[in-house]
């Protein structure tokens, strides 16, 4: 299915806004959007997030090393309570011995190295496939732009073609207002006639005037989409070719960015599960320390000991029992899995339906739009002749303004199924997830 129209000469007049201003169509303003807009300049500086995350998660299958140090002055060394015996007293008595020296400093370096935790293992595929998950919410992002932008640029193509319709029309009453004035000097008209005719011409002129400010909105609103500052000039190029939908019904459903974004929160709800069970698993870590130790002595019988000692090991670290929190996250993340499910079928059948509206609504506009133009057509032919039958005195001002409401309303019907026709396609785009992949 194909429609074709186009859209020049007196629209060029209507878009521009100053000479100079750079001219944009549809797909230099969506280019310039997915470069510019700061939703998307959001999304990827989440991905760089992301990434430096999975930098992050990789440290922990580096070595870490860790220095302290401590230093103490005692006041008063504190004592301890030892046996009298061991040292020629008698059985059975204690005393308080102090052992130390009062100036105290311990330096200590430690070198920890993770063996074996299927935790982290977990982490890092999680980490890509967060990355996997951003990059495609940039996608999703892009997505909402560009449905957004073409909107927009769909809404200022009516408003364009409704204000030129609006143009001819205010020509038309214009002429026949000097003929309604001139009727009216030789007396072969009433005065009447005059003011219905103004009354009508300033109602247009209101209505053009509204829809010059719809234009103005919508050029501000594609500069905000594309970064384009509001301070500059921007021309918009109305020129709509080749509305179409694809013949065949096949096609790839998978594709659309939300039901990948599903099936990849999947993936890290799978992942989670298997890292919440990991947690039953003993953990192994090699460790080295260096310790120095200093011990002195001020006065009289002054001191300076110095005490290294170096050592290593293997550290065992196994959760025998955690008050059933697994168990508990484990039933938290089954709810999740269940409520992705859920939300999975929910978009497909979203899809099913968006796809198959957007088809029928783009059948039903492709078949009225062709008659609908035809009807225009016809109706301005009439409204002339109208006009030329009321110059001639032959038909009164009422046939005219029926002319010329039928003139308006056939208009009417036509901008409305050039919206629909235009609004099925960009719906059908997104059903199908086209609206970055052209």
């Amino acid at each position: 299915m194909k429609f074709i129209f186009h859209f020049a000469g007196v629209l060029c007049l209507l878009v521009a806004q100053r000479a100079y201003a750079q001219e944009h169509d549809l797909k230099q303003l969506l280019d310039l959007a997915m470069k510019n807009d700061f939703s998307i300049q959001s999304a990827q500086l989440e991905e760089l997030k992301t990434n430096a995350r999975i930098s992050e998660v990789k440290s922990a299958l580096l070595p870490s090393l860790n220095v302290s140090g401590d230093y103490k002055r005692y006041f008063k060394i504190p004592g301890q309570v030892v046996p009298a015996s061991a040292f020629g007293g008698p059985e059975g008595q204690y005393s308080t011995l102090a052992f130390g020296l009062p100036y105290n400093l311990s330096t200590t370096a430690q070198v920890t190295q993770a063996l074996y935790n299927p935790s982290v293992k977990y982490a890092l595929k999680a980490a890509n496939l967060n990355r996997e998950l951003t990059s495609l919410s940039t996608v999703k992002t892009k997505e909402d732009v560009a449905y957004n932008v073409t909107d927009a640029y769909y809404n200022l193509v009516t408003v364009v073609q409704q204000m030129s319709f609006l143009d001819s029309n205010l020509i038309s009453l214009d002429r026949l207002l000097k003929v309604s004035n001139l009727l009216y000097q030789n007396k072969l008209g009433q005065r009447v006639d005059v003011d219905r005719i103004l009354i009508n011409k300033t109602t247009t002129e209101t209505q053009l005037a509204t829809l010059k400010d719809n234009y103005n909105q919508l050029v501000n609103l594609l500069k905000y989409y594309t970064g384009t500052p509001q301070s500059d000039s921007m021309r918009i190029l109305v020129n709509v070719r080749g509305v179409t939908l694809p013949g065949g019904a096949d096609w790839d459903r998978t594709r659309r960015t939300d039901v990948a974004l599903l099936q990849k929160q999947k993936d890290i709800n799978e992942l989670q599960d298997k890292n919440i069970r990991s947690g039953l698993i003993p953990t192994v870590n090699a460790y080295g320390v260096a310790n120095m130790a200093f011990y002195a002595k001020a006065g009289e019988n002054s001191t300076f000991q110095d005490v290294p000692g170096y050592w290593a090991g293997l550290q065992l670290n196994w959760n025998v029992f955690d008050g059933m929190a697994r168990k508990a996250k484990r039933s938290q993340n089954q709810i999740d899995r269940e409520k992705l499910d859920v939300q999975l079928r929910q978009v497909k059948e979203s899809i099913l339906m968006e796809e198959s509206n957007a088809r029928n609504k783009f059948g039903v506009e492709q078949k009225n739009i062709n008659a609908k133009k035809d009807q225009v057509a016809l109706a301005e032919k009439v409204y002339k002749q109208i006009q030329l039958q009321f110059k001639e005195g032959t038909v009164s001002l009422t046939d005219v303004i029926q002319a010329e409401n039928s003139l308006l309303d056939a208009q009417s019907n036509y901008l409305t199924s050039l919206v629909q026709l235009l609004k099925a396609e960009l719906e059908w785009k997104k059903a199908t997830g086209q609206l970055i992949n052209e």
